[in-house]
């Protein structure tokens, strides 16, 4: 079962919302965006080391349900992200583009993961600082296709789970 991204998109920006009245925040489009990337950013790096493989040094045991928490926290940034850049479009996916993400080939070598999180990062880099939509688009489908290809998250828990992450932020600001 494919993801409902557009219900998704809708609950984070929902969030965004509840935080922003609850907090009274008054932060202008350019700062609201730097530091969606900015948290984005560190979900990102939270996931590597949650899920362990990039561990060279410490080599402690790593946390699946740390990662899997991280890794649904960027994927709520990231679809905020979009919202704020107005590249809703970009993360709707037809049936053509979720077959591709989802039957691509499971990257489980360090060295295949590792240019994945990078490309990731270079892509959202490019979206960024370059306002390159497509770079945003390849950040967003390596993205998706690194939690249920590479890690395995079924889409429908990931959508729950995904739900289930937002709600619990929302009670807090109410």
């Amino acid at each position: 079962m494919p993801l409902d991204i557009t219900k998704m998109l809708h609950r984070v920006v929902d969030l965004e919302l509840t935080v922003d009245d609850a907090k009274e925040l008054l932060i202008g489009p350019a700062a609201r965006q730097q530091t969606i990337f900015v948290m984005l950013d560190c979900q990102l790096a939270n996931f590597v080391q949650a899920a362990g493989w990039a561990d060279v040094l410490n080599q402690e045991e790593h946390d699946p349900a740390l990662a899997r928490q991280s890794y649904l926290k960027a994927l709520a940034l990231l679809l905020l992200f979009s919202a704020k850049k107005q590249w809703t479009h970009l993360v709707v996916m037809d049936d053509a583009q979720w077959q591709r993400v989802t039957t691509a080939k499971q990257s489980t070598k360090l060295a295949d993961l590792n240019k994945e999180y990078l490309a990731i990062k270079h892509f959202l880099n490019g979206a960024y600082y370059s306002h390159r939509q497509e770079d945003f688009r390849h950040a967003w489908h390596l993205l998706l296709k690194m939690g249920i290809v590479d890690f395995g998250y079924q889409p429908a828990d990931l959508q729950q789970g995904y739900l289930d992450l937002l709600d619990r932020l929302a009670k807090q600001y109410q």
